[in-house]
């Protein structure tokens, strides 16, 4: 089991690093330090207005560790046909086990560790909390990560009751850092710490439930391939799509040629394409909120527009190896015309809503108006002057 464990481990690592390296390019390196460079002027320039000692940053700070305490889950590292040529190894799981502890708490310690020293001088000259608390806190969250991992990996096998729940595993961190922040952080730790242990001597089934265990590894590498196809393609990954009724009344019925009926439907039923501008709407529009400055919040706005349509534009080759679709008596030269016209809409939908959120958030609402008319100046030139080029681009590329 070791040796199965250490090259899973090796290559799980290389097809991380492969990703990564797509994911953190020069590009998105820049936009990560412009983004972090404003939300960290912002954060000086407002955090010495704010109160001291309000009663509500203590709960304040409780959720916000609890839901950076969410991310991160375990990584089992498990394959479907485990189920067939491992299921006589039920005994020997414990030692498979061992390692991935270590491998899986490594997201969750640099998101901990980031996010109590980005809340260190809210938490320290307005919350009240010193800096001894702030670091027994910090150590009673990774107690308590492992915790969950421990009791997932409880989970897995065939016991009398589910030892695991990840809401009420929230609720639970939720009320007791609320409780403890403003009493006493030793105590968290303590509580934390007396459940790492004891997890250990919760009576456990003998057998392994493969087909639980299997799901849940296949469920967390789904949310990790989402995560990637929003930069790149991700080959391995499992498309689920689905009609969703809400958003109906975005399609259009007038003037509709087979390929926009194709192009709006995969728009708005596709997960990898309608997640995309959902996501970076609701992004843009929290850092309309965060910033609460036009001129900052104007720049993001037209970046995150950019992005949105660099990414949209392979929604063009989504039926272009689909043999039915050139069967049919479809029209291919008006395509280009077409998926353009499908992610002109889109994207003045996305345009819209970041424009709402830039005038609403922003203190000087003419300038913000402003801003958002010359936003939408940005976003016609990149319609009619860059999106027909990359269009063109696109589907001189295929081969079929």
């Amino acid at each position: 089991m070791n040796n199965i464990v250490k090259k899973r481990l090796e290559a799980n690592f290389k097809k991380q690093m492969h990703y990564l390296t797509l994911v953190f390019n020069d590009f998105f390196i820049l936009a990560l330090i412009f983004l972090f460079g404003a939300l960290m002027f912002w954060y000086a320039q407002n955090i010495k207005k704010w109160p001291s000692n309000l009663w509500f940053y203590s709960p304040l700070l409780a959720l916000i560790w609890t839901i950076t305490l969410s991310f991160g889950n375990f990584t089992s590292l498990l394959q479907r046909a485990d189920e067939h040529f491992l299921f006589n190894q039920d005994k020997n799981m414990k030692e498979y086990f061992r390692p991935l502890y270590s491998h899986s708490m490594i997201l969750p310690m640099i998101l901990i560790l980031l996010v109590s020293g980005l809340l260190f001088p809210f938490a320290t000259t307005r919350a009240g909390i010193s800096f001894a608390t702030l670091i027994w806190i910090v150590v009673g969250l990774l107690a308590s990560k492992i915790t969950q991992f421990k009791l997932i990996v409880k989970s897995f096998y065939f016991n009398k009751r589910n030892y695991y729940n990840f809401w009420l595993f929230v609720l639970i961190n939720f009320v007791l850092l609320t409780i403890t922040i403003s009493t006493n952080s030793l105590l968290y730790d303590a509580i934390m710490v007396a459940c790492w242990v004891s997890v250990s001597y919760l009576p456990q089934g003998a057998g392994f439930n493969w087909y639980k265990a299997v799901d849940y590894e296949e469920k967390r590498q789904d949310l990790l391939a989402n995560f990637y196809s929003m930069f790149t393609d991700v080959p391995d990954k499992k498309v689920k799509i689905s009609r969703r009724k809400y958003l109906d009344f975005l399609l259009s019925h007038k003037k509709q040629t087979p390929n926009t009926f194709l192009y709006q439907r995969s728009l708005l039923r596709d997960p990898e394409y309608n997640n995309l501008l959902i996501r970076m709407s609701l992004f843009s529009i929290l850092l309309s909120w965060t910033l609460q400055d036009y001129k900052w919040a104007t720049g993001l706005g037209a970046l995150v527009i950019f992005l949105t349509l660099y990414q949209l534009i392979p929604l063009g080759t989504v039926y272009e190896h689909n043999m039915m679709y050139h069967v049919m008596p479809i029209e291919q030269k008006t395509r280009n015309k077409d998926l353009a016209r499908v992610l002109q809409k889109g994207m003045l939908i996305e345009w819209l809503l970041i424009s709402v959120g830039l005038v609403v958030f922003s203190p000087e609402k003419i300038y913000a108006l402003f801003a958002a008319i010359g936003l939408l100046i940005f976003t016609f030139i990149l319609l009619y002057a860059y999106l027909p080029v990359r269009i063109e681009s696109l589907f001189k590329k295929i081969r079929y």
